[in-house]
């Protein structure tokens, strides 16, 4: 019988007694479920940095490069610590699918309390190392670089909440409770429109007189927005109909060092992914900087324009660990296997159409970037040069990025390291160098590059997932 005690410890939660496996219809069911919101709760947390992008666009050319620099930082610093909290989500699915959340309840405050502490060490240390890091990534245009600045000394200030939220996420999204990201999600986002088109561009409504602030405006209204969601997100955890209720979150004394060992021991392997992918990714963007302003500007605009599809992806990713998940958790790990692959399945034709979808809309959507009264024909020539290996991309990054997921559901944390070092730092990295700065084919070298990035991904992971060896204990590899 599940513990009913608010502190108890999460057991191993491998080889539960077996179960009644759902059919395929009910797993399609509920799949569509939890994948729908999801998707919305994915593009709606992009929104909040496309808001940023779209304003900056059109404010100034060197405004959207700036954001080169620091929305690949803040995505980087982001990705790599909340790496530490990944574990959440196979440990809630597989003891809400095992009836014990008292266990899940557990997992969740400690999670939720190092998700803060994270936050605030990540803020320390991003203030202090501002000017190397800028350093580092920054564009050699010193109008660039000042942008960033700017930008980033008030967006750190926003990382607390982007972790909590995002830990609240992982919550709430492996209890089967996807909606209630969704609905936060809408409301920051309505939040951060409102405040960075305010901000950016200025306001002067009667005795409101508000001065365009450029990219500061945008890295307040963004710092605002975490914040308001994080709060909402918390405040359903701490709600008495919430299917994992977490009480006593700030209350000292409380204390489960099993339960924060087991976080520790299935997160930090996510952790090294993190910091492979993100490694990786921060040497693509010293590529992509040594490529030029203009590669750097289509890039930034390409980026924006596949988010859609990297954030319906990910949310397939979302239903599909859960599923898998609270598969296990209710001992049917043929369900899992099938709940995989369906997901990943369905994510590809999806994206597939979507991709080919902004392929031919590209005439419109590139000249969203293009800041008034500049001569923006190159940039945007240069964003649709890359449309067409955009497409090509979308399947095979849609079974990279929902079998990953399945696996992090299952607790194999390990297994997308590898296809992440093969094909995140090496292949990427060393074939986008190549086409870009030896052969001169400019963005699409970037592109070609994230092409086969995802193919291998998919090879590696496909197998990997077919072998099942996740079925078994927590942190079991492929």
């Amino acid at each position: 019988m599940p513990s009913t005690d608010a502190t108890a410890e999460p057991n191993e939660l491998a080889g539960p007694p077996s179960r009644a496996e759902p059919t395929t219809r009910e797993l399609t069911r509920e799949l569509v479920r939890l994948a729908l919101p999801a998707i919305g709760t994915s593009l709606l947390q992009t929104t909040v940095f496309l808001t940023d992008r779209l304003c900056l666009a059109r404010y100034s050319e060197d405004a959207l490069a700036s954001m080169q620099v620091q929305g690949t930082l803040l995505w980087t610093v982001y990705g790599v610590f909340t790496g530490l909290l990944v574990g959440t989500v196979p440990l809630v699915a597989r003891a809400v699918g095992a009836g014990d959340t008292a266990s899940a309840a557990t997992t969740a405050r400690i999670a939720l309390r190092l998700a803060l502490a994270l936050g605030v060490l990540v803020t320390s240390l991003g203030l202090a190392a501002l000017e190397p890091l800028l350093g580092w990534l920054g564009s050699e245009s010193l109008a660039i670089r000042q942008l960033s600045r700017q930008y980033l000394q008030i967006a750190w200030f926003g990382v607390p909440a982007m972790f909590l939220a995002t830990t609240a996420a992982f919550v709430l999204n492996a209890s089967g409770d996807t909606r209630t990201p969704l609905r936060a999600g809408l409301v920051s986002n309505l939040v951060n429109i409102v405040l960075a088109i305010g901000l950016v561009f200025g306001v002067s409504l009667g005795p409101l007189q508000v001065p365009a602030l450029g990219v500061r405006g945008a890295a307040i209204g963004t710092v605002i927005a975490f914040s308001v969601e994080a709060l909402l997100l918390l405040r359903a955890l701490t709600d008495p109909s919430a299917r994992v209720r977490v009480t006593g979150l700030w209350r000292p004394g409380v204390r489960a060092p099993a339960a924060r060992r087991q976080l520790l021991r299935v997160s930090l392997p996510a952790l090294l992914e993190r910091v492979v992918i993100h490694g990786g990714y921060l040497s693509y963007s010293a590529v992509i900087a040594l490529l030029g302003p203009l590669v750097m500007a289509s890039n930034q605009a390409l980026v924006t324009i596949e988010s859609i599809c990297f954030m319906s992806a990910d949310g397939f990713g979302v239903a599909a660990a859960t599923l898998v998940g609270q598969s296990l958790g209710r001992g049917t790990p043929r369900a899992a296997m099938r709940a995989g692959w369906t997901a990943a399945l369905a994510c590809a034709v999806t994206l597939s159409a979507l991709g080919l979808v902004l392929w031919a809309t590209g005439g419109l959507t590139s000249r969203w970037f293009v800041p008034e009264g500049a001569d923006g024909e190159a940039l945007v020539a240069a964003t649709r040069s890359g449309l067409p290996l955009l497409a090509l991309a979308q399947p095979f990054m849609a079974f990279g990025v929902v079998l990953a997921q399945s696996l992090r559901g299952a607790g194999d944390t390990r297994s997308p390291v590898v296809s992440a070092l093969l094909g995140g730092l090496l292949l990427r990295v060393g074939l986008a160098a190549w086409l870009g700065l030896g052969l001169g084919l400019g963005v699409r070298a970037v592109w070609l590059a994230s092409c086969a990035d995802w193919a291998l991904r998919t090879l590696l992971l496909g197998v990997i997932f077919q072998r099942g060896r996740w079925r078994g204990a927590l942190g079991a590899a492929g």
